[in-house]
C-alpha cells in the first residue's frame, strides 16, 4: 500500500511538471508571438513616422530656401527699380538705351535670365533674353499669367504709394520684407517655368516723382533649368533633385508642387529623402527569429532598436532645426531665429533691457565686383567670425541677408559700454581680410543702435530705429556708429523726408 501510494504520488508530481512545462512553453510561445507582432507593429509605426517627419522637415527646408531665393531676386531688382533716374527714363519717359543698360546689369551681375518692363497701361515695352534686350510694344493681355501678376501688383503699389509735392512717391523699403512691396512666385514665361519677382519702379531720392495711375513694373525671372536647380541644391544637398513640369503627380516621397498666380499647376520638385535611414526590417526579422531561442535577447534587441530609432529621429530633427534657424554661408543665426529671440527679449522688458545693433559692411559690393562672389563669401564668413568674437556671450549675432548683420545684445547697455563695443566692431571691420597670399579686401563697417526700452518697446520699433541709426551712420560718412538717441526722427529716413515734403 505504501509503495502504491508512493508510485501514485510520483506519477502525480511527474504529471504536474509536464503540465507546467507545457504551459510554460505555451505561454512563452504566446509571449514570443505577441512580442513579435508588437515589434512588427512598432517597427512599422516607427518607420512610417520617421519617414513622414523627415520628409516634412525636408519640405520645410526646401520652402525656406525657395522663399529666400525669391526675396533675393527682388532685392537684386532694387538696384534698377528704386532709382530717380529709372523713374525719369522708364516711367516719365522711355529711354531705350537706359532700359538696355539696366537689363544688361541684371543679367551680367545677377544672371536674371528674363527681364520685362511693363508700363502702367499694361503694355510690355521691353524684354530681355539673357544678354539681349528687345524693345517692343505688346499688350500684356496676350499673356494671362503676367496680366494676373500685374493686377496683383497694382493693389500692392496703391497700398504703399504716398503723395508728395509734384506727384507720388513710395514708402521706404528699409526694414520691410520684400513681400510687402513686391509679388513673388512661379510663372510660365515663353512656355518655360520660372521663379520670378516683380516690383514697381519707384524713386529713391525723391528728386523725381511718380505720376498718378498704375505703376510701371519691373519683372525678373530665373528659368527653372539645370543651372537654377544646381543653385538651389547647393544649399539643400538633396539627392536626385529634379523638376518635372505639368500637373502634380501623386507621390509618397518628398516633393513640392508649384502653381502660378491663378492656381494653375506648373510642375513639381522631387528628390530622394536623405534623412530617412535604411529599412528597419532586415534588422527586426533576425531579432524576431532570435525570440524563439531567448526571450532575453528579444528584450535587448527591442530596447537597442528603439533607442537607435529615437537617436536617429532626434539627430534628424536637430539637424533640420539647425538648418532652419541658421544662415548656410556664415553659420550665424538667420532672420527667423533673430525674430524669435527679439520677440522673446521684448516680452522681458522692462526688467531686462537690451540693445539691437544693426551692422552693414561698407564697400562690400566693390569686393564682389572686383574679386568675384567667392571672395565676397570669404568676406562674409570672416566678418561673421569677427563680429561673433567681439560680441561674445552676451549677444546673438545674426545675418539677415547680403552684407547686413544684426545683433541682439543683452549685456550692459550704458553709453560707455555700447560705445566701446561699437568701436570694437568698427575696428574689426577695418582690418584687412586676406583673399589670397597677396590680395586682401579692405572694407569697413557702419553701426546703428537702438536700446530697449527707451528707444522702443516693440520688435518693429527697435528694428526700424536701429536701421534709422545705421542710415545716419552711412549718411555721415560710414565707418561710424550712431545710437537712435543721437539723431532726430525728423531728420532721418525716407519716410520722414516724405512727410516734410508733404507739409512744405
Amino acid at each position: 500500500m505504501t509503495e502504491l501510494r508512493r508510485r501514485y504520488s510520483d506519477q502525480s508530481v511527474k504529471y504536474s511538471r509536464q503540465q507546467i512545462s507545457k504551459l510554460a512553453f505555451v505561454l512563452a510561445g504566446l509571449l514570443i508571438a505577441v512580442t513579435s507582432v508588437s515589434l512588427l507593429f512598432v517597427g512599422f509605426v516607427a518607420s512610417h513616422a520617421s519617414r513622414q517627419q523627415a520628409i516634412a522637415n525636408e519640405e520645410r527646408l526646401f520652402q525656406n530656401t525657395v522663399d529666400d531665393r525669391m526675396r533675393s531676386i527682388v532685392r537684386e531688382q532694387i538696384t534698377v527699380a528704386s532709382s530717380d533716374e529709372s523713374v525719369r527714363k522708364l516711367v516719365r519717359s522711355f529711354d531705350a538705351a537706359y532700359a538696355r543698360l539696366s537689363f544688361d546689369t541684371l543679367w551680367s551681375t545677377y544672371r536674371h535670365s528674363k527681364v520685362m518692363l511693363i508700363s502702367g497701361n499694361g503694355d510690355v515695352i521691353a524684354e530681355s533674353f539673357e544678354d539681349y534686350t528687345h524693345i517692343i510694344s505688346r499688350p500684356i493681355s496676350e499673356m494671362p499669367d503676367l496680366a494676373q501678376i500685374h493686377d496683383k501688383l497694382k493693389g500692392v503699389y496703391l497700398r504703399n504709394r504716398v503723395r508728395v509735392p509734384g506727384g507720388f512717391g513710395h514708402r521706404t523699403l528699409q526694414g520691410i520684407d520684400p513681400s510687402e512691396y513686391a509679388i513673388m512666385g512661379f510663372v510660365k514665361i515663353d512656355g518655360r517655368p520660372a521663379l520670378f519677382g516683380a516690383m514697381p519702379i519707384m524713386p529713391d531720392e525723391y528728386e523725381t516723382t511718380l505720376p498718378d495711375g498704375p505703376p510701371t513694373v519691373l519683372l525678373s525671372a530665373h528659368y527653372i533649368d539645370d543651372f537654377m536647380l544646381a543653385q538651389l541644391n547647393g544649399q539643400l544637398g538633396f539627392e536626385n533633385f529634379l523638376f518635372t513640369g505639368g500637373a502634380v503627380e501623386e507621390t509618397d516621397g518628398p516633393h513640392h508642387a508649384v502653381a502660378n498666380q491663378r492656381g494653375e499647376p506648373i510642375g513639381t520638385f522631387t528628390w530622394n529623402s536623405q534623412t530617412v535611414g535604411d529599412s528597419i526590417w532586415p534588422t527586426i526579422i533576425p531579432v524576431i527569429v532570435l525570440l524563439s531561442l531567448a526571450l532575453g535577447a528579444l528584450a535587448f534587441g527591442i530596447a537597442w532598436r528603439i533607442g537607435q530609432l529615437t537617436s536617429f529621429l532626434q539627430a534628424s530633427e536637430s539637424q533640420n532645426r539647425y538648418l532652419a534657424l541658421h544662415d548656410s554661408l556664415s553659420g550665424l543665426a538667420n532672420r527667423l531665429q533673430f525674430n524669435r529671440v527679439l520677440e522673446t527679449s521684448v516680452k522681458n522688458l522692462p526688467d531686462k533691457p537690451f540693445a539691437v545693433i544693426h551692422c552693414d559692411l561698407d564697400k562690400f559690393k566693390a569686393v564682389n565686383d572686383t574679386y568675384g562672389h567667392a571672395a565676397g563669401d570669404t568676406v562674409i564668413k570672416t566678418m561673421a567670425e569677427r563680429l561673433t568674437k567681439v560680441i561674445g556671450k552676451p549677444g546673438l549675432v545674426c545675418r539677415i541677408g547680403g552684407d547686413e548683420f544684426m545683433v541682439i545684445y543683452r549685456g550692459p547697455v550704458d553709453s560707455g559700454n555700447l560705445e566701446s563695443l561699437s568701436k570694437a566692431l568698427i575696428a574689426a571691420g577695418r582690418q584687412p581680410i586676406p583673399l589670397s597670399e597677396d590680395v586682401s579686401a579692405n572694407i569697413g563697417l557702419s553701426v546703428g543702435i537702438a536700446i530697449a526700452p527707451q528707444d522702443g518697446d516693440t520688435a518693429e520699433q527697435l528694428v526700424t530705429r536701429s536701421d534709422a541709426a545705421l542710415y545716419h551712420s552711412k549718411k555721415m560718412g560710414r565707418g561710424q556708429f550712431t545710437t537712435y538717441a543721437d539723431i532726430s526722427e525728423a531728420r532721418d529716413g525716407p519716410e520722414d523726408l516724405l512727410q516734410r515734403q508733404a507739409s512744405a
